[in-house]
């Protein structure tokens, strides 16, 4: 079979996510460069917590780059990888899994791109949630006819993210329920990403990102914005511009399978892509990273 591994992003974190590969050596290694460069804990909240410490963005978003990492070389030590894709956050964690950025830098951008969100927002507020259950068309209907809201991934047929002010996706949410929407939940995300929202974001990134040595894809990364095949340069772009784009998840998986792909594995401590796949490739093998290996903690 020909696989590709899928990387998730932010909101896939738990407190004890690292109990299967805690005891590694790489694990520590990993976990000891993202404290010593964030000046954080990350390790220790990653294991224990509390949850409420883990959902801080920039906690959150080191604790499930570092967890994809340490699942990746586990991973490729077992089998052939056919092509990379990372969901969000996802994205740096298939960069450094194609050997296209290294370890620190990937790190470092993470951190940087937190340091513009934060600049962007300006002490401002956001917020995220998935709809499932209603078509695209609807949704389309519903985002254009609440102020502040928009569409920020469409993850497969039947379910949607959206992103905005607090008010405007409580709003959203309430009227795609009235439409019949099967679930809505709010994410643990306090931003409007990938949305307009963003803009601008783009101009803070560009002279950090330049300076990022960035190297030829040893394994090809799909981006999760276009679908297109990255080289170096493109690669460049899409670290800059990817927090005021809509995720294109769907069509990421429809390309992957286009090219023979008939297995996905997410690299990653949850199983939120790898439940998404069997939404859009039915006959494709799903699996999450603790199904294939055989975790002992040590």
């Amino acid at each position: 079979m020909k696989t590709a591994g899928i990387f998730p992003g932010q909101g896939s974190e738990y407190p004890g996510m690292l109990e299967c590969i805690r005891g590694y050596e790489l694990t520590k290694y990993v976990f000891g460069r993202i404290d010593g460069i964030s000046g954080k804990d990350i390790f220790r909240i990653t294991i224990e917590g509390p949850e409420e410490k883990l959902r801080e963005p920039l906690i959150a978003q080191l604790s499930v780059f570092g967890t994809s990492v340490c699942y990746w070389h586990l991973l490729n030590n077992q089998m052939d990888f056919y092509g990379l894709a990372g969901h969000s956050l996802g994205f740096y964690s298939a960069l450094y899994a194609a050997g296209s950025i290294a370890l620190d830098d990937c790190i470092r951008i993470i951190i940087k791109v937190q340091e513009a969100i934060d600049s962007i927002m300006e002490n401002r507020s956001g917020m995220m949630a998935s709809i499932t259950g209603l078509k695209t068309e609807e949704m389309k209907s519903l985002c254009s006819d609440t102020a502040g809201v928009f569409f920020s991934n469409i993850n497969s047929a039947s379910q949607i993210v959206i992103s905005g002010s607090a008010s405007g996706v409580k709003d959203a949410c309430e009227r795609a329920l009235q439409k019949g929407a099967l679930s809505v939940k709010e994410l643990p995300i306090p931003y409007p990403l990938h949305s307009p929202m963003m803009d601008g974001i783009e101009g803070i990134l560009r002279p950090f990102i330049n300076q990022i040595e960035i190297k030829k894809p040893s394994i090809p990364v799909i981006s999760h914005l276009d679908n297109t095949i990255l080289d170096q340069k493109g690669i460049s772009e899409v670290l800059c511009i990817q927090l005021s784009k809509k995720i294109m998840w769907r069509d990421t998986i429809k390309c992957f399978a286009s090219t023979g792909i008939n297995r996905f594995v997410e690299v990653g401590p949850s199983d939120v892509l790898s439940k998404l796949v069997r939404w859009i490739e039915r006959d494709a093998e799903s699996l999450r990273a603790e199904e294939v290996l055989d975790c002992q903690g040590a």
